[in-house]
């Protein structure tokens, strides 16, 4: 499967759909859970106490979903998940354990729980996404609002945003934006609860990608980033400070919404996003093989873990901020 932002921006609801469901049918990786974890840690490949800190990172390619024990920036190999799972792309956890992971060829978000001994799940039932392809989800830390953002429509065709309201699991309202053909990328909640998304738009052949604000999780949206080359994940810090992937080019920190400037580079293919508890590393996805550990102060990279699967485009660390 190759990156959304290869294929270029001009992709019809069918062509995505065809897409994703030519990779439901996956394939067994027996030969990758007996990969050394030594090997995995670009920084701590001696590392041998890992407590119960997670992460988990999903792979559309081989419909699977990969769980490290976490230590710091330390990541060892623990179990590979394929349940229910196809064609997964970002995913997000939250400080008491909840990992919610956008399905893309089940047109759904599946939910799972963490304990001490990893991952337990899907647990409950997936948030409904019907006619959709969500390709990334956000929530609040007590679930009571979750946005997913859906690359494609099969009715209209344009990407959209899902609202799920009081841990419902039917959408409460679709957001759109604008009458473009958009691709839909990222989606957040920032601390006062307005979702901010992220997408790319068909109708222009050079800096296609943009984020708008939807107060509140509802209206019509308002922009806020603009002349993004290729659009991605995008996350909150605790203090409410908006960072976002522009594939092309790496990770951007702006103060608030605003001042945005290019923070973290040095990735292949930067996708997705997310902080772990106390905004100690941000991890970042890249689609050409890598987890990344990044220092929230200076944008450096601290480590680089290969993937167990390859191609990871979604990352959440477990607690998550």
């Amino acid at each position: 499967m190759f990156p959304r932002a290869q294929v270029g921006p001009a992709l019809s609801a069918l062509a995505m759909l065809a897409s994703l469901s030519g990779c439901a049918t996956g394939s067994s990786t027996p030969a990758l859970r007996l990969v050394s974890p030594a090997i995995l840690s670009g920084i701590r490949p001696d590392a041998q106490h890992f407590g119960n800190d997670w992460m988990y990172s999903t792979s559309p390619g081989s419909n699977e979903a990969t769980v490290y024990r976490r230590r710091g920036t330390a990541l060892k190999y623990h179990e590979t998940l394929s349940l229910d799972i196809s064609s997964p792309q970002g995913s997000v956890a939250t400080r008491s354990g909840w990992w919610y992971v956008a399905n893309g060829g089940g047109s759904n978000v599946l939910i799972y729980r963490t304990t001490s001994k990893g991952p337990v799940g899907p647990v409950g039932t997936p948030l409904d996404d019907s006619g959709e392809v969500p390709v990334n989800v956000g929530l609040t830390p007590n679930r009571d609002l979750v946005a997913v953002s859906n690359s494609a429509s099969a009715g209209s065709g344009t990407g959209s945003v899902s609202v799920y309201l009081n841990r419902g699991t039917e959408p409460s309202r679709v957001l759109t934006y604008g009458t473009d053909l958009l691709a839909g990328e990222g989606v957040a909640i920032d601390p006062q609860g307005n979702c901010y998304w992220s997408f790319d738009d068909a109708s222009k052949l050079t800096a296609v990608g943009s984020i708008v604000k939807f107060a509140q999780c509802n209206g019509s949206g308002t922009p806020v980033i603009s002349g993004i080359t290729s659009a991605g994940g995008v996350a909150f810090d605790l203090n409410g400070n908006l960072y976002y992937i522009d594939q092309a080019s790496g990770v951007y920190k702006c103060q608030g919404i605003s001042d945005c400037k290019l923070f973290a580079t040095g990735f292949g293919l930067a996708v997705s996003l997310n902080f772990d508890a106390k905004d100690r590393h941000l991890w970042v996805a890249d689609a050409t093989g890598y987890l990344d550990a990044v220092d929230p102060s200076t944008g450096e990279i601290e480590s680089r873990t290969v993937s167990v699967n390859g191609d990871p485009y979604g990352i959440a660390p477990s607690p998550g901020s």
